[in-house]
């Protein structure tokens, strides 16, 4: 990634007391994932002089599925932010299709027994009431638009607005963006702590070094509670583990993104009523033949955990409603860690401490929210 400038970098020295000196940057973004070269961007686009703190080590978003759904969502708040986040994301798209992996194919809810297709059915209910077209399929018209489907698939939902994308290059692309526009970026520095003045947030100490500023975006995925606390501010932001396979398959599979109804239920479950790993499918195939599938959920800190009894779980699920996922050579194992929250709801703005601004808490929606989280923290601090 090419290094930026900083527009406003450069002081006038005719004064004749030495050298010229870089001015404070006016906000740090910790995180360089999605939601943070996202918000680095907005800011960059609007003047502000930005410097975006990185560490491979704490970003999750390389190894993220690129499911953007509305389907996936709950009438309500997250609901409301994705269909904005989709607009936004789909300009700053357009032109750079393939260069991304975007594909606007709509997506498939699925359901393979009656205890699913009534699940399903109430949501595809409420999702209708809240706005969003989704049509009822039945198994056999579902098994047209993706003929690799179980027989046992006996409905589904089809909603064209959902598409998919490859996180990792969108990511890139945001933090190019914010470069192009004067941003500068710090690689491998870890966050230790924050600068405070006069009980304000004033910048951060990272890799043993200080580096100033005037306000602070918090975007660092599920390590954001934890570093939210050091500047005495409260986010209750947990990972939640979850376990993906990546393959390729010379032969497509799948034209969409697909989800198994039990995808919802194991999304919403509530954590206190147990500690066990859920897994259920989801599932996506790019252009190029390289296949995602997932996944589970479960809270074990940042334990990686059992990657071999996961991956089982994963494909003896996954095949229940894509039989053909299991000729697919899955030759990667990747945990990941969802910044969870018990709200259901992220954190997108000013933080209880002045100068800290939070961008964090989106579970598995970071890719999907991630423009509107930028749009958000860009007001926030910008006005508008």
């Amino acid at each position: 990634m090419p290094k930026g400038t900083n527009r406003n970098s450069k002081r006038s020295s005719a004064s004749g007391r030495g050298p010229a000196r870089t001015p404070k940057p006016e906000v740090l973004v910790i995180g360089s994932g999605a939601v943070g070269a996202a918000c680095a961007s907005a800011l960059a686009r609007r003047g502000v002089r930005v410097r975006v703190l990185s560490h491979a080590g704490q970003s999750t978003t390389s190894i993220s599925g690129g499911h953007l759904l509305l389907q996936s969502k709950r009438p309500g708040p997250s609901l409301e932010l994705a269909r904005r986040s989709l607009e936004l994301l789909k300009a700053f798209v357009a032109g750079r299709e393939e260069e991304l992996r975007y594909r606007q194919s709509g997506s498939l809810l699925l359901a393979v027994s009656d205890a699913e297709t009534e699940a399903l059915r109430a949501h595809w209910a409420a999702l209708n009431a809240a706005g969003v077209g989704c049509e009822w399929l039945d198994g056999a018209t579902a098994r047209v638009l993706e003929p690799e489907l179980s027989p046992t698939v006996a409905a589904a939902t089809y909603c064209p607005e959902d598409a998919q994308i490859d996180p990792a290059a969108l990511a890139g692309a945001w933090l190019h963006d914010a470069l192009t526009h004067g941003a500068s970026l710090s690689s491998g520095v870890m966050v230790e702590g924050f600068v405070t003045s006069h009980g304000a947030v004033a910048g951060v100490v990272a890799s043993k070094a200080e580096y100033p500023a005037s306000a602070v975006v918090l975007a660092a995925g599920p390590w954001s509670g934890e570093l939210a606390a050091m500047a005495g501010a409260e986010a209750e932001v947990v990972p939640r583990r979850g376990v993906l396979l990546r393959g390729r398959s010379n032969r497509v599979l799948a034209g969409r993104p697909l989800l198994g109804a039990g995808y919802l239920a194991a999304k919403f479950s509530d954590p206190t009523a147990g500690g066990q790993t859920q897994a259920s499918f989801s599932f996506q195939q790019h252009p190029d033949g390289e296949c995602v599938l997932g996944g589970t959920r479960d809270f074990a800190g940042f334990d990686p955990g059992d990657l071999t009894a996961a991956a089982a779980a994963i494909l003896e699920c996954g095949a229940a409603y894509l039989p053909a996922v299991r000729d697919v050579d899955w030759t990667q194992q990747h945990v990941g860690f969802r910044p969870w929250t018990p709200s259901g709801v992220p954190y997108l703005g000013a933080a209880s401490v002045p100068g800290l601004y939070l961008a964090c808490g989106h579970e598995g929606d970071g890719i999907t929210l991630a423009a509107v989280t930028a749009e958000r923290i860009a007001e926030a601090i910008c006005g508008g």
